[in-house]
């Protein structure tokens, strides 16, 4: 199996990208590119012990780096020698299975939906999220590619996340839940009650809405709304769990000291660990003809070789012709 990794995308690149590489070519049977100006890329590659080893990473030279104050969509379709886009290249040859960038998110949002195309049939590509190892059997859609959606929008997230997480995650028949102001079936804006009759009859084991409160209960596997929604509930849960164990902390300092102190905080850093977004490192762009993976800009080794290790998993799970066949058993009637 082989990975394409931007090596240039990122706040810390290329050093973070590198040895999170390194990493994971050191723990998983997987080959790297390494995609990224090639002085630059070799220069932090040499700093690792790679000679004699059965590791398995190659750099691919991609002279350009797309800034953050670039439009995307003019970049990639102008600019063929970015990281991001000979990444994409070398998927698109079959040179590499997935690909990985944690570079410019628009642009690479950008560069799977033009370059790879939507699969037949799916209305939008949508990009999901665990709400981490605090509920990872939650699973939120779209969380910031689609903000003004239409209802088929909503049905083809509710089936690519279904998917995804029965493939890549192993529940069995996931649960899935439109997001609305209400659990009754009336609840919801225009958008979530045209949606609801499309997914109780799409033959998806749709349990009907949920509110904010059950996002983190696990009621539903599968959670859809569209990303003007799911993008603020994200951020806000970011926020707030963040607010909450420094509060813990707080806390903790004023009535404990030494080891005392120090036993009692164990319980706040498991929960941090627990909320990491390293821990899993990236998410895919569903709804693409292949695999793109999406990380955070601050991602750091950590981050980079937990993104790789999803990316692995998704190949072997087959995830793009899950999603094709998935299609096929919708009810027609629905979409």
């Amino acid at each position: 199996m082989r990975i394409a990794v931007d090596a240039m995308g990122g706040d810390f690149a290329p050093q973070a990208i590198v040895q999170g590489a390194v990493d994971a070519a050191r723990a998983f049977d997987v080959e790297i590119l390494l995609v990224g100006q090639r002085a630059a890329v070799e220069r932090e590659l040499g700093k690792h012990a790679t000679r004699g080893s059965a590791m398995r990473i190659e750099i691919v030279d991609a002279p350009e780096v797309i800034a953050f104050n670039e439009q995307p969509a003019i970049a990639v379709k102008t600019r063929k020698g970015l990281s991001m886009r000979v990444m994409c290249d070398l998927v698109l040859a079959g040179n590499a299975d997935a690909c990985l960038t944690m570079g410019h998110t628009g642009a690479a949002l950008v560069a799977g939906t033009l370059m790879f195309g939507r699969i037949e049939g799916i209305a939008r590509p949508a990009v999901g999220v665990w709400l981490f190892g605090l509920q990872p059997n939650t699973f939120l859609i779209d969380m910031g590619t689609n903000v003004d959606c239409k209802p088929e929008y909503l049905l083809h997230f509710a089936l690519i996340g279904s998917v995804f997480m029965e493939r890549v995650r192993g529940i069995a028949n996931p649960r899935v839940a439109l997001l609305a102001n209400g659990a009754e079936d009336n609840k919801g804006n225009a958008l979530v009650q045209a949606a609801f009759p499309l997914l109780k009859k799409s033959g998806l084991n749709f349990i009907g809405n949920v509110e904010g409160y059950d996002i983190p209960t696990g009621k539903a596997n599968v959670i859809v709304t569209d990303a003007y929604a799911g993008n603020i509930v994200l951020k806000y849960t970011e926020s707030l769990s963040e607010h909450l164990m420094n509060l813990v902390d707080d806390g903790l300092a004023a009535q404990f000291a030494g080891d005392a102190l120090e036993k009692a905080k164990s319980v706040t850093r498991a929960l941090r660990l627990r909320a990491d977004y390293a821990e899993t490192g990236a998410v895919p762009l569903l709804g693409v003809n292949h695999l793109i993976f999406i990380g955070h800009g601050r991602a750091n080794a950590k981050a980079t070789k937990s993104a790789i290790g999803e990316a692995i998993r998704a190949v072997d799970a087959k995830l793009v012709e899950a999603i094709r066949e998935g299609l096929k058993t919708i009810d027609k009637s629905a979409s």
